[in-house]
């Protein structure tokens, strides 16, 4: 499918477009610039038609610095896999140097490229955003990502240009949200599972802010992978970038099939760990235990890591453990096939037969009865047990722990509502 790059200078508003033509908010817009640093993908939908949109972090023309370095390799990355580039101007700041190199940059990646002038809701006159011109772009586009004027035509010309879009693909995608504290290693995850420098890797703690999402194949699924900023306590959260990059990706929990809990196995698990992973499942969502950085631990103590992250995560034993290496890949083979086997246990219903058998053998609740047992649902499995009073929830717990031991769904929350008949007593 085809894909179109934005690049432009830092704060001309690359990612209020970004978000305007993928219709939701993605990407932080901040005042500040330099707030967006990796490349983050979306894709638009118009008049029945679909392309793939990657926003870039703000161009570096004369910053030698690793990070600068790094973010603009990033926009290389960018044109490369672009057919069409959409190079973003700042109509109230007016043609300033940086641009020119940018031009540069765009020509020399071979790529058609379409002029967007942004913030036009300005009382800029004509003449003045004739300045533009110079960069001698043969189309460009006057518009405003904030009050989204412009991006009609701009769109229909896009269509035109690209050389294949296609309609939206209703093929099952499984989403994969990685949460940790910082340094935990998702950044390098993300790269290793995709084969690409899709995230930016520092060893400087929070260097990814906003969501980095990645689609690959594996054993013929459709994953989407998608990175997050590193999950600190609030009271040591630094500024307002790092406050909304951490709402934003506790709010990505509701729209996720799985959850990678990763941590660094060199530093062990620490509260913050265990508060994710109740918030995860609190949302009933499907958890996966990924210790990271196995690569640091020594050989003869690499067996113990599954049976101490248990012991760190009580009471989750149904939650499974894969230790990885993000930096040398090993385990990443366990864990995608992992990620396949709790997708597939999260959608499947217990054997009726099974459920049924199971249901006559199950302890009653003290004074009372267990009248049946059944699922309802799945994605996560939702079963309803009629009883002939209300129990307390250490009952349903137990109900819980027995499903679990006849069916299964590892790293899947098991819901239960209960249902209250009363019997009828003869008189």
């Amino acid at each position: 499918m085809s894909t179109v790059v934005i690049v432009g200078r830092k704060n001309v508003g690359k990612s209020t477009i970004f978000n305007r033509l993928i219709g939701m908010r993605s990407n932080i817009v901040y005042k500040d610039p330099g707030v967006t640093r990796d490349r983050i993908y979306g894709e638009v939908h118009w008049c029945g038609q679909m392309f793939n949109i990657i926003d870039t972090g703000g161009f570096f023309s004369d910053r030698k610095e690793e990070l600068a370095v790094k973010i603009n390799r990033q926009i290389e990355y960018g044109l490369v896999e672009a057919d069409l580039v959409y190079f973003v101007v700042d109509a109230k700041s007016g043609l300033q140097p940086g641009d020119d190199d940018i031009c540069q940059a765009v020509r020399k990646s071979n790529k058609p490229g379409f002029l967007l002038i942004n913030k036009i809701d300005s009382k800029k006159s004509g003449e003045e955003i004739l300045e533009f011109a110079k960069l001698g772009f043969g189309k460009s586009f006057l518009v405003s990502g904030e009050a989204g004027i412009g991006f009609g035509e701009l769109l229909d010309s896009t269509i035109k240009t690209l050389p294949q879009v296609r309609e939206k693909s209703s093929r099952k995608t499984i989403k994969v949200l990685i949460l940790g504290r910082p340094n935990a290693g998702k950044s390098t995850l993300v790269n290793a599972v995709t084969k690409q420098e899709r995230a930016i890797v520092d060893e400087n703690p929070g260097t990814t802010r906003d969501i980095v999402r990645a689609t690959f194949q594996y054993q013929k699924s459709n994953i989407e992978i998608i990175d997050t900023c590193g999950l600190r306590r609030r009271t040591r959260i630094k500024d307002s970038v790092e406050f909304y990059s951490t709402v934003r990706a506790m709010n990505m929990i509701e729209d996720i099939d799985i959850a990678l809990l990763l941590f660094d196995t060199s530093e062990g698990v620490v509260e913050q760990d265990r508060r994710i992973a109740t918030m995860v499942l609190a949302k009933a969502k499907n958890l996966i235990l990924v210790p990271n950085k196995i690569d640091l631990i020594k050989a003869k103590d690499q067996a113990r890591i599954i049976t101490s992250t248990y012991q760190s995560f009580k009471p989750l034993e149904f939650v499974p453990v894969v230790p990885i290496s993000a930096k040398t890949e090993k385990g990443l083979e366990q864990l995608l096939t992992c990620i396949l086997d709790v997708h597939t246990q999260a959608h499947r219903f217990a054997d009726k037969t099974v459920l049924k058998n199971l249901t006559k053998r199950l302890q009653k609740p003290t004074n009372g009865f267990l009248l049946n047992l059944k699922q309802v649902s799945t994605g996560p499995p939702l079963f309803r047990a009629t009883l002939s009073i209300k129990v307390k929830e250490h009952y349903i717990r137990y109900l819980r722990k027995s499903i679990r031991q006849y069916f299964g769904f590892k790293g899947v929350p098991v819901l239960i509502k209960t249902k209250v008949v009363r019997l009828r007593t003869s008189s």
